[in-house]
């Protein structure tokens, strides 16, 4: 697996668990209010890329996308960029995904990912197109009930932190519309921490992750990942009733990556800079 494949999973599933909250009361209406977060992310102390994290009440539901574009670094990170856009309904603990797209872009290649689900929440329809050419158009065999998009998985751990105390644990499967990831959420308790030279009140949360299954794209199938590792992410959010991710961090492969806020603004009207 290339550094560049490790650089973009650490991201995405780092910066999704770092939006785990504990939304409760006059909380849930403050983070209703949405925010737009940027990011920068640096591998062994250098920065490789940006991303982007935002979470907006619409008339269809709560609308959540990420974005995370990396460049070049010393012939071992290819440029590539990924963006992701999600609509669910949420009412109190209970989320039903309606909608997921996602396009991941490299030099060589650009995959799209369409999903819709039905009014179970379970996924009803999926579309895997690669350089324009449709190559999956059907819900693969074996995902299991309750198998849900990375930004639905943030919106149903949200849900499920609303009830949660310290060391309670929570299990969701994960599907990118390429891999199926098993992921598992510990919630750490409360903390401070120093950013930008404040002192925050924050929440610590672990996430760990790993890939039980891969799509070939060949036979619309997919299958098992055997001896995947196992690995772990530590993520700080804000206690201010925001939530806000404020840093995420692990190791991989022996690359230590961090993800660190660089700036936040409320959802709508969001920040000027573009993502």
């Amino acid at each position: 697996m290339s550094l560049s494949e490790n650089v973009l999973r650490v991201s995405v599933a780092g910066l999704v668990a770092a939006c785990l909250a504990v939304p409760t009361g006059t909380a849930m209406r403050a983070a209703a209010a949405g925010f737009d977060a940027r990011y920068a992310v640096q591998a062994t102390g250098i920065e490789i890329g940006q991303a982007a994290l935002s979470l907006e009440s619409m008339a269809e539901g709560l609308r959540t996308r990420f974005v995370f574009e990396s460049g070049a670094m010393l012939g071992l990170v290819q440029p590539s960029l990924t963006r992701m856009d999600g609509i669910a309904r949420v009412r109190a603990a209970e989320v039903k995904p309606r909608s997921f797209e996602a396009t991941y872009s490299r030099e060589d290649r650009i995959r799209d990912i369409g999903i819709r689900y039905g009014a179970d929440g379970e996924i009803a329809s999926f579309a895997l197109t690669k350089g324009g050419r449709v190559r999956v158009s059907r819900v693969p065999d074996g995902l299991g009930s309750g198998t849900v998009d990375p930004l639905a998985a943030i919106l149903r751990a949200r849900a499920w932190l609303g009830q949660a105390v310290e060391g309670d644990e929570l299990d969701l499967k994960v599907f990118t519309g390429r891999k199926r990831y098993d992921a598992h959420v510990r919630y750490l308790g409360s903390t401070q921490i120093t950013q930008r030279g404040d002192s925050k009140a924050a929440h610590r949360v672990a996430l760990q992750y790993r890939v039980a299954q891969e799509l070939d794209e060949d036979t619309g199938k997919l299958v098992p990942e055997r001896g995947g590792a196992q690995r772990e992410i530590e993520i700080v959010v804000s206690a201010d009733g925001r939530y806000l991710p404020l840093r995420a961090s692990g190791s991989f492969d022996g690359w230590p990556l961090t993800a660190e806020l660089l700036e936040e603004c409320e959802a709508p009207p969001g920040c000027a800079t573009p993502h």
